[in-house]
């Protein structure tokens, strides 16, 4: 169940351009804002379990987008496993270039705190555990249309899928695991998904790669499905990890 927030954001990413395919217009955050919960479930042997959940939150503050996101590990597996991470990013509304990042992540009973503030063409990355005082700083190259894992989740879903062919491959860049990575990723076609509310919901069914120095498996593709709309709203994912498999679905 490591880094499960991670898991839903990096699978968002395959349709954010490493080049001329940056979002400048937001279509996905209405005036009043937004709020989806997620439910991911894990294989264990032939039984699916819900183990986590995750709630994305999106809100316009004055001329910027504040997006937070809480992922926690379910009570009843917390003997096994225990994860919270909070996390909060700030976009310019305006131009939709990324402002901030920060997190904080209790992970079996360790403390991490990460921060990332973008200076032009720079990006400064800062992270500590329990105290400030063991605080490492250091600097990395911000290509254009580049994001962390959050803000990449709203540019993503802004992204005018029309432009792209099925099957075309869309580079990316992602600040992830302290490093710059790019990821390719492509839209496959249209499919109806039943969510296991109950609720058909007419998706773009969207692949890329695994992202490197991860739990996913780097020999296999991570899935999504979106909205075929306007705010493509990620409704379902999966995508095989070291571990088994994982499913994440759209509550509510």
């Amino acid at each position: 169940m490591r880094k499960f927030f991670t898991f839903l954001a990096v699978t968002l990413l395959s349709f954010v351009g490493a080049s001329a395919q940056c979002s400048t217009e937001n279509k996905v955050v209405p005036a009043e804002g937004e709020t989806l919960k997620y439910a991911a479930y894990f294989n264990w042997g032939a039984i699916w379990v819900k183990g986590g959940e995750a709630i994305f939150k999106a809100e316009q503050v004055g001329n910027y987008f504040h997006y937070a996101v809480n992922a926690y590990t379910m009570p009843k597996w917390r003997w096994i496993y225990d994860l919270n991470t909070s996390i909060e990013a700030y976009m310019n509304r305006h131009n939709m270039k990324p402002i901030s990042f920060a997190s904080t992540t209790y992970e079996d009973k360790k403390l991490k705190h990460e921060k990332i503030t973008y200076l032009n063409n720079k990006l400064k990355y800062q992270t500590w555990g329990d105290s400030v005082s063991s605080m490492v700083t250091k600097e990395v190259d911000h290509p254009d249309c580049s994001y962390d894992l959050l803000n990449a989740v709203y540019a993503a879903r802004n992204v005018d899928y029309s432009k792209f062919s099925y099957g075309e491959p869309i580079p990316f860049n992602v600040f992830f695991t302290e490093q710059m990575s790019t990821i390719t990723g492509e839209v496959l076609g249209t499919e109806n998904i039943k969510t296991r509310s109950g609720k058909t919901y007419n998706c773009l069914k969207c692949k890329s790669n695994s992202i490197p120095y991860s739990i996913f498996d780097p020999k296999q593709p991570v899935y999504v499905w979106v909205t075929n709309d306007e705010r493509h709203v990620p409704v379902y994912v999966e995508c095989k990890i070291k571990l088994g498999y994982i499913k994440v679905y759209l509550e509510n």
